[in-house]
């Protein structure tokens, strides 16, 4: 494998900084399940500040600047989900401060240690990722079979397109594969299968996946970090409000004052962070699963 950054053969503190991140993860995960996806900002900055004093309190000078050069590249990429309404503000600060605090891991606790060499929070994302989909579909198919059964699917060129392309992709991908002199591992060949499948499914079933996660909330119910539906609303009222997807005080103010009988909010949103947690588990368990994936 190759590697942009000299690899630390020792990270220390590991067993500190393993359980500073199971036991943070777990908290904001309990109270994104049972505390209506509200993480305590005390919390996840408890956990921010954690994860940079680790790397001073066992100090090295190469783990140290990559662990927190992770941390800060973390944040930078998915502060803009959470600015669009695609990511909560608690799972950008989790994900970041695992990063910070685990820049690599190559000894599971149940296997042969792993020639990992990309950071540790990127082995998480893969089995995070996995459920997290899996997850959707268990939840989405029953109400899209619904939709088909009452006849409320609506056809259209537009909704073809995408789920077209990604097939022809994946026949492509098929007939690759089939050709290839030597065989690719079976599990290589299932995930990428699943993926294809589950983004062509996703892609056809988006509207209806969407308006399923809406709900239209009184502007007097509005609280911040609620997620609107700007396309479900007139858009010159959009424009004229200045409205963004993430609302923060000054747009509830102006929605209130807007005497608008309801506003369509995503209250339906999935849960991040329990599958965050199950997928670092699993790869301090088990190790990296694209290293089994592609092995097997």
């Amino acid at each position: 494998m190759v590697s942009f950054l000299p690899i630390p053969p020792f990270v220390p503190g590991m067993e500190f900084r393993l359980f500073a991140a199971v036991i943070f993860t777990a908290a904001t995960a309990y109270f994104d399940v049972f505390n209506k996806k509200w993480v305590p900002n005390y919390l996840i900055y408890a956990f921010a500040i954690c994860a940079v004093a680790l790397n001073f309190i066992f100090y090295d000078p190469i783990v140290t600047f990559q662990a927190l050069a992770f941390g800060i590249g973390i944040f930078i990429l998915t502060y803009p989900l959470y600015k669009m309404g695609q990511l909560g503000g608690a799972d950008v600060f989790v994900l970041a401060s695992i990063a910070a605090a685990v820049p690599y891991f190559q000894k599971p606790l149940f296997a042969a240690e792993q020639l990992v060499q990309y950071p540790f929070i990127l082995s998480v994302l893969v089995p995070t990722s996995l459920l997290f989909i899996f997850h959707m579909l268990i939840r989405f198919i029953p109400h899209v079979s619904g939709q088909m059964r009452q006849g409320k699917l609506k056809i259209t060129f537009g909704k073809i397109v995408g789920p077209a392309l990604l097939l022809v992709s994946f026949s492509f991908f098929i007939y690759v594969i089939s050709t290839m002199p030597l065989a690719l591992p079976f599990s290589y060949v299932f995930v990428m299968s699943f993926l294809f499948i589950s983004l062509i499914f996703f892609s056809f079933f988006k509207e209806e996946i969407k308006d399923s996660m809406i709900e239209m909330v009184s502007p007097s119910r509005l609280v911040e970090e609620d997620v609107i539906a700007l396309e479900k609303m007139d858009s010159a009222l959009v424009k004229k409000l200045s409205l963004k997807p993430l609302l923060e005080a000054k747009e509830i103010a102006t929605l209130k004052k807007a005497r608008l009988k309801g506003v369509p909010v995503y209250t339906g949103m999935p849960f991040f962070l329990p599958y965050l947690l199950a997928g670092l588990l699993i790869t301090i368990l088990f190790g990296d699963l694209l290293y089994y994936i592609v092995a097997l």
